[in-house]
């Protein structure tokens, strides 16, 4: 027997099998109402999604489980807890080093050098246990922010703190420098700009870059800087801005949310991001706070330490940490930055990294 449109207030308790419509994402109901149910098929796996009726750029359908995530909520589907600081440089010294922060303690330590190349003016992204740095400098030389660098890919495994021995599949296929890179989770990153117009995609799961990817943006000849929530990533340019849509993989035209490409940008799991309001290479003495559900400005707020770009940025679970930055000259001044109250103090005993006498235009991962 069947009945269709059955509405129940309360709960429904099925005995047997309950199974809801399924079939292709083309196929999706063409009026479902908030709570539909939907088994979306594909040969690459399938996902049972409900229909929330949000602007989250799929149509307001949401993922709820599949065969290799469960339904954990964003904030902790990977509780970090320890945070990784990768390159950057001082005047003409550009680093190997990597430093490690303890983000129940706040205290840093310098793990080796562990960057098979140094990494100035450079980007990257980590999946779980596996922190990418991209463009390293396989000269061992210092590279600025438009000296357009090689393909190679460095990598730390951050399970055992140690160098992940280099694999081709890691290499980008466009020479870039000074690049942005938007980050869907541990899954994939995307790198823009800083040498190409043309968009790679990184697979965070396989470690390798993903040939065939023909996707266009903004201006490849300047700099780039990015935050990322759940399901988009905010890029600019120091002239223009991009939104980017993870589950279409598509990108819309926006204002910049950030002032310039060296006044990097702050990813959180609390619905907020951040970037700097002025200045460029320093200059920056307020955050723009973004929200991600409206793309409005919340209103500016104080960036804890003044005048600074360049910044080295971490994300994390209620708080995150910046580890170096450039203020008029390389230094290591970090902060911590709580995401409840918009605010931070360079105050904190340990929390810089101390081995190199700076570090600017590094970048940070993280892990649980």
């Amino acid at each position: 027997m069947r009945h269709d449109n059955i509405e129940i207030s309360g709960s429904l308790r099925a005995q047997g099998i309950a199974k809801p419509p399924a079939g292709s994402r083309a196929n999706r109901p063409s009026s479902p109402v908030t709570g539909s149910l939907y088994l979306e098929q594909a040969a690459s796996g399938s996902f049972l999604m409900v229909y929330t009726g949000l602007d989250n750029g799929d149509s307001g359908w949401v993922r709820v489980s599949s065969q290799v995530n469960s339904n954990v909520g964003f904030k902790f589907r990977q509780i970090i807890a320890v945070s990784y600081l990768a390159g950057g440089y001082k005047n003409s010294s550009p680093w190997k080093n990597v430093h490690k922060t303890i983000n129940s303690t706040d205290q840093t330590s310098h793990i080796g050098e562990l960057l098979d190349y140094p990494a100035s003016y450079t980007s990257g992204a980590c999946s779980k246990y596996i922190f990418f740095v991209w463009s390293v400098n396989t000269d061992n030389a210092f590279k600025g922010p438009s000296d357009v660098n090689g393909v190679r890919t460095s990598a730390i495994n951050m399970a055992n703190d140690t160098n992940y021995a280099h694999q081709t599949k890691f290499n980008i296929t466009t020479a870039r420098s000074d690049l942005g890179t938007m980050h869907k989770e541990t899954e994939f990153a995307y790198m823009f700009t800083g040498g190409s117009s043309y968009v790679e995609k990184f697979d965070l799961s396989n470690e390798s870059i993903m040939t065939g990817y023909n996707l266009t943006t903004i201006d490849g000849g300047d700099g780039g800087s990015a935050f990322s929530d759940e399901n988009f990533g905010y890029g600019w340019t120091s002239s223009a801005g991009i939104k980017f849509s993870f589950a279409s993989e598509t990108f819309t035209s926006t204002g910049m949310w950030g002032a310039h490409s060296q006044q990097k940008g702050i990813s959180s799991k609390v619905g907020k991001g951040y970037a700097g309001n002025e200045g460029s290479y320093s200059g920056g003495y307020n955050l723009r706070r973004w929200s991600n559900a409206s793309d409005t400005n919340l209103g500016n707020v104080a960036k804890p330490h003044p005048n600074c770009g360049e910044e080295n940025f971490t994300m994390g679970q209620d708080h995150q940490y910046m580890l170096g930055n450039y203020d008029g000259a390389q230094n290591n001044t970090s902060w911590k930055f709580t995401y409840a109250t918009d605010t931070g103090t360079t105050s904190v005993s340990g929390l810089a990294p101390g081995v190199n006498g700076g570090t600017s235009s590094g970048h940070c991962g993280w892990r649980a």
